[in-house]
């Protein structure tokens, strides 16, 4: 199995090679950085004579990069893009007196003396109408919901939720209808 893995990679690599070997050369390579610089000093050390011959006979590089640059001073204003005129957007602010239908259960037991513990420090925190409801499920077992509220508006429902965080109890939103 080794040995059948090792042929398939040694060939691949083999096809690989002779896939690159097949690729037409480059016409020109990019010139280094370090070559780039060495070439300017070296255009900069020349005698007057020799700038005027270079000077008197443009090249076919030189008028072909001339006719690819571009001045950004003219084609700037020419460019210019006007954003579309739009209307400003109107919040409609909720009303914090607004009625909620909304309980906060606090907890769920099966054994009724965790869920009246839990009831007793939800009233010491002052929390309005902690109650504990019973309810059985469809396979018959029982449950002690331990629930806050309704309350009479959003703000006191969030002040009641950051009570029972700050008591580190991760209180569930039921919303009733």
């Amino acid at each position: 199995m080794r040995l059948f893995f090792t042929l398939v990679v040694l060939g691949s690599f083999a096809m690989g090679l002779f896939f690159l070997s097949q690729q037409p050369k480059d016409q020109e390579a990019p010139v280094p950085a370090a070559q780039q610089e060495q070439q300017t000093i070296s255009s900069a050390q020349t005698t007057p004579s020799q700038v005027s011959k270079a000077t008197s006979k443009p090249t076919a590089k030189t008028e072909q990069s001339d006719k690819n640059s571009f001045d950004f001073y003219q084609l700037l204003p020419e460019s210019e893009v006007e954003a579309p005129k739009v209307e400003a957007y109107k919040s409609t602010p909720k009303d914090p007196n607004k009625k909620t239908n909304t309980l906060l259960q606090a907890g769920s037991f099966r054994n009724k003396k965790d869920a009246d513990s839990m009831r007793a420090k939800l009233i010491l925190l002052n929390l309005p109408n902690v109650v504990v409801e019973k309810t059985t499920n469809a396979s018959g077992s029982v449950w002690y919901r331990v629930r806050v509220g309704p309350f009479a508006n959003r703000s006191m429902l969030n002040k009641a939720e950051d009570i029972l965080a700050q008591n580190h109890i991760a209180p569930l939103r039921i919303n009733r209808k």
